[in-house]
């Protein structure tokens, strides 16, 4: 099945309920099926076609939903992109990925049109803020009456997820209508999900988590999106006890502020039931402190984009254990395995490997990646974890030498040679730091040929990098520490 028949179908079921509401607007789901059938016609006459691959690269905002819906009926395959991606990011992406179109909003325009100049394979560009010669997205539209939908097996793909390896260089994963229909359908029935939820999307809609666990989840069960273009901690907690929330999606870096927030204790959430948490660890004292002020248990999980977004999580009503991620989910086979490949006893600490209906078909033009991911069957996380006598996951640490701040995935090396391509950088070395509130922050230890100020290296790599990845601390040191054979060494870097 196609996915986007998901929202047909739900049209079908109850066209005048409320699927979006976003600043003053309400739309229901007769409209947004009406508006997706119209963008999809458009979209064919343009010259979009069955298995292309399309960038997309917006903010929050309707247009995103129905962008997505119209590119996946046509039979694209939707490339997402973070909007706030700089000019090197986003020709990575659209390179690796042969993409031959792209939609674009106005909050990546700019470096759109820097980086258009490297694009080997896009030839044609839609924006959403007139931006000649590029295509108005407002101009493609037709007939619905003309709209058909691409037929689709399970195993055909729907979308290219890039997510950082090892290397830093990211990689594009190969999810396919089956893995989003059959994630969606397990998380809805495992959260309980109906029509009468009101579910509060802030979380950005190119992440995985939150395009399945906040759109594909709520157009399944016919419920309503409260859509939200970006995360101010007040302004979002007022909406979510004013507008009755039940399905809230966050990172620890929201709860972190959220609890910090003299208003939390005077506000009333007795609708919220549903607390979700991805992106990282939350701290225990947190996860009290968010029970206690807001009535909710915080609903941990562990999975990655390779997922399709989720591996374990604790059911609503089941009671939570502090520390863990939860139980892998019906239809999921999950293994804590040694270096040799066997399986460890329960309690012991091995890399976490999984197989199911929600494993990536692999790397898409990465052969060796995908072997070496991919063993049997078996998807090979990289994750350290333990699993107790009940089943229970832990996650104890990453194997990847990953950073991870505010529910950001940042790699290391990405950074590093961002920070080589100084002209006065002659050494670094980035580590992850603890932080109170986003968890992680980057840190950079940096040798220079002549003296720099932190800000002159911040500024160099906001030019070059999105900014969750640029590096808030910068230090200075003569040398950096270092094997006999001249390997960098950053544990003592860690722990200083």
């Amino acid at each position: 099945m196609n996915i986007s028949q998901l929202l047909l179908n739900s049209a079908q079921a109850r066209p005048n309920h409320p699927v979006i509401v976003f600043k003053e607007q309400r739309i229901s789901y007769q409209e947004l099926a009406t508006k997706v059938k119209q963008k999809a016609v458009g979209f064919r006459q343009y010259g979009i076609q069955n298995n292309y691959h399309v960038g997309l690269m917006m903010g929050n905002k309707p247009e995103y939903i129905v962008t997505y819906f119209a590119l996946l009926s046509v039979g694209a395959i939707v490339v997402p992109i973070n909007p706030t991606f700089k000019e090197n990011e986003i020709t990575h992406i659209l390179n690796d990925s042969e993409a031959v179109a792209l939609i674009v909003d106005e909050i990546g325009l700019t470096e759109v049109q820097k980086a258009e100049k490297g694009f080997s394979s896009v030839n044609m560009i839609f924006s959403l803020q007139d931006a000649a010669p590029y295509v108005s997205w407002h101009d493609v539209s037709g007939d619905a009456e003309d709209y058909f939908i691409e037929q689709k097996n399970k195993d055909d793909y729907a979308q290219i997820i890039y997510t950082s390896g090892t290397t830093g260089k990211p990689k594009g994963a190969l999810i396919t209508h089956g893995n989003l229909e059959w994630m969606t359908q397990t998380s809805v029935n495992m959260l309980e999900l109906s029509s009468e939820d009101r579910v509060l999307v802030v979380l950005p809609l190119f992440h995985a988590y939150a395009k399945l666990q906040g759109l594909l989840n709520s157009v399944i069960t016919g419920s309503t999106i409260y859509l939200e273009e970006r995360f101010i901690p007040n302004i979002i907690l007022d909406r979510i006890a004013k507008e009755e929330i039940t399905i809230f999606l966050g990172v620890p870096t929201m709860y972190t502020m959220f609890v910090n927030l003299p208003q939390i204790n005077e506000l009333d959430f007795s609708q919220l039931r549903v607390a979700g948490c991805g992106g990282a660890s939350l701290p225990v004292e947190i996860l009290e402190k968010v029970n206690k002020a807001m009535g909710v248990d915080i609903g941990e999980g562990y999975g990655q984009t390779e997922s399709t977004v989720m591996i374990s999580c604790f059911p609503p009503n089941s009671e939570r254990v502090h520390g863990s991620v939860g139980y892998p989910l019906p239809g999921i086979e999950l293994k804590v395995i040694d270096p040799n490949g066997k399986e460890v006893p329960a309690g012991e600490v091995g890399e976490i490997i999984f197989k199911g209906p929600n494993a990536m078909k692999g790397y898409y033009k990465k052969k060796q990646e995908t072997r070496e991911t991919i063993k049997d069957g078996w998807i090979y996380t990289g994750d350290l974890g333990k699993q107790d006598e009940r089943g229970l996951l832990y996650i104890v640490d990453r194997k990847k030498d990953m950073i991870i701040r505010g529910g950001y995935n940042v790699y290391p090396r990405e950074v590093e040679e961002v920070l080589y391509g100084h002209p006065d950088v002659v050494e670094c070395a980035v580590v992850g730091e603890s932080d109170p509130t986003f968890g992680e922050e980057i840190a950079a230890y940096v040798v220079v040929k002549q003296e720099k100020t932190p800000d002159d290296i911040i500024t160099y790599c906001k030019e070059k990098l999105a900014h969750y990845k640029v590096p808030r601390k910068i230090y200075f040191m003569e040398e950096l520490p270092k094997t006999t054979t001249g390997k960098i060494l950053k544990t003592p870097l860690k722990n200083r």
